[in-house]
């Protein structure tokens, strides 16, 4: 005959689980839990130091890595094993509403990183989280050392003579891989184009060639990471 169980059995069996799995947990696993989510997560943060190529390191963020790696921790050895504990964890947090914005969607893979180590660590997984924690430790520095030959930059012309326009956009043409021109404004004092260049190996020497032709009122090149080089 096949046994049966309402809600009310799980619940109640998820409480009497709930004192269960407080008395299981002893100190020492505490202790080694937090201990290598502690290690795990400074771990992280010099990963993330050493990887990082943003415009502006912010080291509280790293730092919170490491925090959301021990609270994670907490968490789980809070919660595992009982399906009440869960519930009531995932209606808290729904509460909570972060508006943090991410800049570089690199700082969100770090996040997931520091999270699933904290949830792998809670259960005791340790295995797994260290294991997994070296790949993308290797995957990440092995990709820096890729770096591309050919970089995107935006170039911004301002020239007083609309006339010159032809000649200057053919001097920049030779000298970079590809332009693709973005838009074009026209005042009564100066025209103002906004292209997308590509250039081999970072050469922006000619930026300097171009800024000394007759009509050249200013030129801004832009990288992907915001760093300007204006004339």
């Amino acid at each position: 005959m096949m046994n049966t169980f309402s809600f009310q059995d799980i619940f109640k069996n998820s409480f009497l689980a709930a004192s269960t799995t407080a008395n299981s947990i002893t100190i020492p696993e505490i202790l080694i839990n937090v201990f290598m989510s502690v290690l795990m997560g400074l771990g992280i943060y010099f990963v993330y130091k050493k990887t990082f190529q943003g415009v502006l390191y912010q080291k509280s963020f790293n730092v919170s890595l490491i925090a959301i790696t021990v609270i994670l921790t907490f968490i789980i050895m809070i919660i595992k094993g009982n399906l009440v504990l869960s519930l009531g964890m995932v209606g808290a947090l729904s509460i909570v509403r972060f508006r943090t914005p991410i800049k570089d969607p690199v700082d969100l893979v770090f996040i997931f990183w520091a999270i699933s180590v904290g949830i792998a660590n809670g259960v005791g997984f340790f295995h797994i989280s260290l294991i997994t924690s070296v790949l993308i430790t290797i995957v990440l520095f092995v990709m820096l050392k890729f770096k591309e030959n050919n970089i995107s930059y935006l170039l911004i012309l301002q020239l007083s003579d609309a006339n010159a326009e032809n000649n200057i956009t053919k001097m920049i043409k030779s000298s970079v891989d590809r332009y693709h021109l973005k838009s074009k404004s026209i005042n009564p004092d100066f025209v103002e184009i906004i292209s997308e260049v590509r250039i081999k190996n970072a050469d922006t020497s000619f930026v300097s060639e171009v800024n000394k032709n007759k009509g050249v009122n200013k030129i801004t090149l832009i990288t992907s990471n915001d760093d300007l080089t204006s004339f």
